[in-house]
């Protein structure tokens, strides 16, 4: 039979769903592989989505999201991020932030553009471009993992298109402070480049850092497609709902691409991200402080056992070394999978220059991670 689709086949299935799989058919695994949050959806949105079924809303949705949620996503968006948007003419729904990225992919690249960013970084970042033909330049972050401005200036080429950023980052847990956002903004506009900016992780900042929207910044919205979602900040990854904001020219070409390719988002699912986006949002105020208390824990722990870590800045996740202890990143994960019950993520699917290392997701239950350390230190003391 004829050959099925290079493109596709290139990229390998996702070692973070594998693990989340084996974890699931496992009852005594401790996962810190996830990435999501551990808290309830708040009852607005459960509540807006059980009230938009009730009134029988269960046909397709207007391809770029009903009015009513696009206007709200508008004024959060004047509000906590400072961006100054058009509802009806800046902003997309899509299935997630996941498709929102692929929106930006399909409308910003074609075959052979180059797309710069950071490594370690988000899986999606790498594998999403093979299907659009795009080249992906790495450029190994510092040792605390903030931006190499130098390297990424010297990797700008003619064929580079954009730069993408990711902050706070998955899986470094790094967070951009304004200087070094500022840096990436300049070489933006001296290479008349555009920026994806990914801010799922905006809500989760820690130590008092602020979260700023490259967009917001003077002369930034016509080259910035902005990426989130309402998975992370409201505990409803299963809703399957993002969004993107950039130029009209740029929503417009999404709205074909997302009419051929998903034709809408779930309809009933955005009453229930409208009721969100309504809430007073220091309902997170509590739910953030035992993200930070689970953060310290796990940052001493990893102190104690002798690993080489890094303080996370931001998001639920932190990236030690595992080199002190004569393995990889891909076999302290299989053993201590497979020898003590913790599932890990090694850093090799995270880029070029995370071999050594492990991602460790600390969403979840206070007691399961002190379990979950319990059983790594008893791993160690193995070997």
């Amino acid at each position: 039979m004829k050959e099925l689709s290079n493109k596709v086949a290139k990229a390998p299935r996702s070692k973070i769903r594998e693990l989340m799989d084996l974890a699931a058919g496992k009852k005594d695994i401790i996962s810190l592989g996830i990435g999501q949050p551990d808290f309830s959806t708040p009852d607005p949105a459960i509540e807006g989505n059980i009230n938009a079924l009730r009134n029988n809303i269960t046909c397709y949705a207007p391809t770029r999201g009903i009015p009513e949620l696009l206007q709200e996503i508008e004024t959060k968006l004047k509000r906590f991020n400072n961006i100054q948007s058009n509802w009806n003419e800046n902003i997309i729904l899509s299935n997630g932030g996941s498709q929102a990225l692929t929106l930006a992919y399909a409308t910003l690249f074609n075959p052979g553009d180059e797309l710069i960013l950071s490594s370690p970084n988000f899986i999606s970042y790498f594998y999403c471009s093979l299907f659009f033909g795009v080249k992906v330049i790495e450029i190994r972050r510092n040792d605390d993992f903030s931006t190499n401005i130098e390297a990424m200036e010297r990797a700008i080429t003619d064929k580079t298109k954009a730069i993408l950023i990711n902050s706070p980052n998955n899986p470094t847990g790094h967070a951009m402070n304004s200087e070094e956002l500022k840096k990436i903004i300049e070489l933006v506009k001296e290479y008349d480049l555009y920026l994806i900016s990914d801010e799922v992780y905006e809500n989760y900042l820690y130590d008092g850092f602020k979260h700023a929207s490259p967009a917001s910044f003077d002369g930034m919205f016509d080259r910035t497609v902005t990426i989130n979602a309402m998975s992370k900040l409201y505990s409803a990854t299963g809703f399957r709902l993002g969004y993107v904001v950039a130029k009209k020219e740029i929503i417009d070409l999404m709205e074909k691409y997302h009419q051929y390719t998903a034709a809408g988002t779930n309809h009933a699912a955005q009453y229930g991200f409208l009721e969100a986006l309504k809430m007073d949002q220091h309902f997170f105020d509590n739910i953030l402080e035992s993200f930070n208390k689970r953060r310290l824990f796990v940052h001493e722990r990893l102190k104690e056992l002798n690993f080489d870590v890094v303080k996370p800045k931001g998001a639920f996740y932190i990236m030690p070394s595992v080199s002190g202890f004569n393995m990889n990143g891909a076999e302290f994960s299989e053993r201590v999978m497979r020898e003590k019950g913790v599932a890990i993520v090694p850093g090799n699917v995270f880029g070029s220059y995370s071999e050594d290392r492990i991602r460790i997701s600390y969403a979840t239950a206070y007691s399961q991670l002190v379990e979950a350390f319990d059983r790594i230190e008893k791993f160690i003391l193995m070997l």
